[in-house]
């Protein structure tokens, strides 16, 4: 059993979602790790997340990557993958020796843009470009232009995604999707259905 699909749960910050889908067979795991995040995960809880996985690869959020983030990132989460939005005071070279996720968010009416000279954007090194246009309800209706794109470079999607696209997913042979965890309610307990409903429409028969 497993997915069919490689799937990245970004935004984890509790264990219910974590050991989901870890079972599940995701295959990375995202927390964010910038003090001003949404949902912010401390070293310790980390940690304390982390030592119930095994067989995910661990990712740290930011926006920006700078030499000195990346030495705190390095000593106080040894992460797997570090995913960003931007370098500053680190060339593209040397994100060469960095297993790193380049993320590229498009707003709503950028996408032809962006989509055309994506080639700009993406730094060569990066080992995945995830790509979230989260706000881009369409999607289904770009199945030519979506799979141009994946042929084209080592893409991870973002996308409003329910459980009845999976067929969709699978046809155009995405590399890798995005998906978001969520809240607990209170320790130990949380809604988990959408999430469930996505993993197991996506998973192996």
């Amino acid at each position: 059993m497993g997915l069919t699909i490689p799937v990245i749960l970004n935004s984890v910050n509790n264990l219910s979602d974590a050991r989901y889908a870890a079972g599940m067979g995701v295959e990375f795991m995202g927390f964010e790790v910038e003090a001003s995040g949404e949902r912010y995960v401390s070293p310790d809880l980390y940690k304390a997340i982390t030592a119930w996985l095994s067989g995910v690869q661990t990712v740290t959020e930011l926006a920006v990557l700078t030499p000195a983030v990346l030495t705190t990132i390095q000593e106080q989460y040894q992460p797997d993958f570090i995913q960003f939005e931007s370098v500053e005071g680190i060339s593209q070279s040397d994100l060469a020796d960095l297993p790193c996720i380049q993320k590229i968010i498009i707003s709503t009416g950028q996408e032809a843009k962006i989509f055309n000279n994506l080639a700009q954007y993406i730094f060569s090194e990066a080992n995945y470009v995830l790509l979230e246009l989260s706000d881009w309800t369409n999607w289904t209706e770009f199945q030519q232009l979506i799979t141009e794109i994946n042929t084209a470079y080592p893409v991870i999607w973002s996308l409003p995604i329910e459980k009845e696209d999976a067929a969709l997913i699978q046809e155009i042979e995405l590399k890798g999707i995005s998906l978001k965890g969520g809240d607990e309610q209170r320790p130990g307990w949380k809604d988990l259905d959408q999430l469930i409903d996505i993993l197991e429409a996506l998973e192996e028969n």
